[in-house]
């Protein structure tokens, strides 16, 4: 979809701090409000640790030309955040933080598609936090992460190895997330999904078709209703699913791991589920998953202060590696 720019954890530090921070961005105001946070210069006695000074700005824009897909690319680690709302115009709003400049961040509409993204801080130490309020029936593109999406017709989604969770997607959702896990709860379109070693925990899915690739990662689905095909691949990780209804053409192989099968199956039914664990323990059953996990829920905007670190400046430390 586009280079991925050479992110050092410097710049995950960064994106702690992005995160923390869109959690306290006022309420939305029509066309743009902005505001800097300077910090004044500080020093520290440890010589091994070189501590950068950062500034925040927040801004929030209300897009007046109507909107049908969002396509959202993050440069550098910074949360985007995607929910569907009772809203007639898309609400978007920034949170930016720098250490010698603020970065650019390119804003257009072309064919009732909103492009955001912020190229500046692909080579800089900068970030830029997108958390956007759309309309029902909009699709979402977005690249970066941690990417937390709710309620939207459809979403393609690449995170960089950083976390996904999405939430009543109403239409197709492609993921990857290159080691990142990757949370679902409720989806009725098409499945994708392909998370390296990530592991994937899925709930409330009524997808038809779902074709899940993990190189190790566990995989945990639970269908609540019958799905027509299913493809599952882990590479030596778990694959556990729950699917209602039956008999399935089963096809699996877990090179001699334990399978457990407690669904009804037939050759000649008209639903398939294959599943290929290289060595993981297989499940599938049609009831509740027992030990289902998942990840944090999304962060919630607007609902509390939080305290930043030194008095509500940020600081962030660290250096990019070699290479």
């Amino acid at each position: 979809m586009r280079p991925v720019a050479r992110v050092g954890r410097w710049a995950w530090g960064l994106c702690g701090l992005a995160t923390a921070a869109a959690l306290v961005v006022p309420g939305t105001r029509l066309i743009v409000s902005a505001g800097v946070s300077p910090t004044p210069a500080r020093t520290d006695t440890r010589p091994a640790l070189r501590q950068i000074v950062a500034r925040i700005q927040t801004r929030t824009v209300t897009v007046p030309q109507p909107v049908t897909s969002l396509n959202v690319q993050g440069y550098a680690p910074g949360l985007i955040q995607v929910k569907a709302a009772p809203v007639t115009h898309v609400q978007v709003t920034e949170m930016i933080i720098w250490s010698a400049s603020p970065p650019a961040v390119v804003q257009s509409v072309s064919g009732g598609r909103l492009s955001l993204a912020d190229p500046a801080c692909a080579n800089d130490s900068c970030s830029v936090s997108f958390v956007v309020k759309v309309p029902p029936g909009v699709t979402v593109t977005a690249v970066g992460g941690p990417l937390f999406i709710s309620g939207t017709s459809g979403a393609n989604l690449d995170s960089e190895g950083a976390p996904v969770s999405v939430t009543d997607i109403r239409g197709p959702l492609t993921v990857s997330t290159h080691g990142g896990p990757l949370q679902i709860n409720g989806l009725s379109g098409t499945l994708r999904a392909d998370t390296g070693s990530g592991q994937v925990v899925a709930d409330r899915v009524t997808a038809a078709t779902a074709v899940v690739t993990t190189t190790s990662g566990p995989v945990q689905i639970a269908f609540s209703a019958a799905p027509t095909s299913v493809t599952v691949r882990t590479g030596g990780g778990l694959a556990e699913l729950s699917v209602p209804g039956g008999p399935y053409a089963l096809t699996t192989n877990s090179d001699g791991a334990a399978q457990t099968i407690g669904i009804a199956t037939s050759s000649a039914a008209h639903r398939s589920i294959t599943i290929t664990t290289g060595g993981g323990p297989l499940i599938i059953g049609s009831g509740k998953i027992p030990g289902f996990y998942g990840l944090p829920p999304s962060p919630r905007v607007n609902e509390r202060a939080v305290t930043t670190p030194f008095g509500g400046q940020f600081l962030f430390s660290g250096s990019r590696p070699a290479g």
